[in-house]
């Protein structure tokens, strides 16, 4: 089975555990809210009859582009096509964790099934956009 998505939002980095004062870690709100408002959107696109994909069943994921919207100094000549995104946030780490851990619990049980990860890009486009692509067996 396949699924896909494309959500309008801007990708945010994970960041790590951050820990008060008396030395207890919690999750910065910044990245709570981006969390919660990528599993609504995703929510939004799961067709009606979707069952979440049980932990031991491998997922392979085909496509995850991370597109960010040109900043306002880049000039609009320089505005074409697509041009990959060599700054920070990295891709692999913080990127995808803040994104997959999103899905956890609405998509899949467990994002360690997660066994291939194809297409994985990093670019500047028009407007700020993820799109995802899932494969399973069901």
């Amino acid at each position: 089975m396949t699924l896909t998505f494309e959500l309008r939002i801007r990708p945010m980095p994970h960041q790590s555990v951050r820990f008060t004062r008396s030395g207890r870690t919690f999750k910065p709100k910044k990245i709570m809210d981006y969390q919660s408002y990528v599993q609504r959107l995703v929510k939004e696109q799961l067709p009606e009859d979707f069952v979440m994909i049980p932990a031991g069943i491998p997922i392979f994921i085909r496509r995850l582009t991370y597109q960010y919207e040109w900043s306002s100094s880049t000039p609009k000549k320089r505005r074409v096509g697509k041009v990959y995104k060599p700054t920070k946030p990295d891709l692999q780490d913080n990127l995808n964790k803040a994104f997959l851990d999103a899905l956890e619990g609405i998509v899949y049980e467990q994002d360690q099934n997660i066994v291939s990860i194809n297409g994985l890009e990093k670019y500047y486009g028009d407007g700020d956009l993820i799109t995802l692509t899932i494969e399973y067996d069901a």
